[in-house]
């Protein structure tokens, strides 16, 4: 479950980034979801979306690229930890 409020925390820092690649103009966004412009504004800069708007947006801008978009920036971010070489992986499942 702790990776749910992870994913989540991700999404919330990495919106701005995802409305920017997104294509739409912020005004337009901002019309949309109803959020004043201003307001728009500044929650892209500081990143304190709520849940409802979060969702809002993305209603707005979601598609496939972005979600790539945001599994890419998720992976770039995530700690690499002990990794294998391939040949250690492949010792490691008894593989020749």
């Amino acid at each position: 479950m702790l990776g749910i409020i992870e994913d989540y925390k991700d999404l919330r820092s990495h919106l701005g980034i995802l409305i920017d690649r997104s294509g739409y103009k912020n005004a337009y966004i901002a019309e949309k979801t109803g959020i004043p412009a201003p307001n728009f504004s500044q929650k892209k800069k500081r990143g304190n979306w709520s849940v409802e708007e979060i969702e809002k947006v993305l209603k707005v801008i979601e598609n496939q690229e972005l979600e790539d978009i945001f599994l890419l920036e998720i992976l770039k971010n995530r700690d690499k930890g002990d990794t294998l070489t391939f040949e250690q992986f492949q010792k490691e499942m008894g593989w020749n």
